[in-house]
């Protein structure tokens, strides 16, 4: 039998791909996926929010064994987030919709992978780093460090850096690429 997390993907990614509804993995999974082992409590998830018909993909969710309701999903019209639990209860699903350009990016560029036997929309190394760079907690920081190191050959460094530029994280961008460049130079 699967893990909770790989049964509700399987669920939440058949219905995403049978209503032709764009989406990207992103956090804890994404960062398993393409560089390190750890856990997670949640699955993040970046959707097309208008392409969700909200009382069929409550209804789909409730005869799959999640626990949501439409209110759940009030958080898409204040762009917000919206968390619905499976039927475990041991973590949950945020899902997000795709509000601005890089949310629109990230699913653009996701990733074809597998997790857990089940094929998901990935969260393009670029752009998980460049996240977890924002966010700048120690874990996210060392996320990063692992997915870069894990994914260089999928780098494309000057898009790297111009995108750093535009979210205002090029000054992050330049230590953690020198922390890297001197963490190899050791070898």
């Amino acid at each position: 039998m699967s893990d909770p997390i790989s049964e509700s993907l399987k669920r939440l990614v058949k219905y995403f791909s049978s209503n032709y509804i764009p989406y990207v993995i992103v956090g804890g999974v994404a960062v398993i996926v393409t560089g390190r082992t750890r856990m997670t409590t949640d699955v993040d998830i970046i959707l097309d929010h208008n392409k969700i018909q909200r009382e069929d993909f409550v209804n789909y969710l409730i005869d799959e064994g999640f626990d949501a309701s439409l209110s759940d999903f009030d958080g898409f019209d204040e762009k917000g987030h919206c968390s619905i639990f499976y039927k475990t209860g041991m973590f949950r699903i945020d899902i997000k919709g795709s509000y601005s350009d890089l949310d629109k990016e990230s699913i653009e560029m996701a990733i074809d992978e597998t997790f857990n036997d089940v094929a998901v929309k990935i969260n393009h190394p670029i752009n998980t780093i460049l996240f977890k760079l924002k966010f700048g907690s120690e874990q996210d920081y060392e996320d990063a460090l692992a997915v870069y190191i894990r994914n260089e050959e999928r780098i494309d460094l000057e898009f790297l850096k111009e995108k750093a530029s535009k979210m205002k994280i090029k000054d992050e961008l330049e230590i953690f690429l020198k922390e890297i460049r001197d963490f190899l130079e050791q070898d």
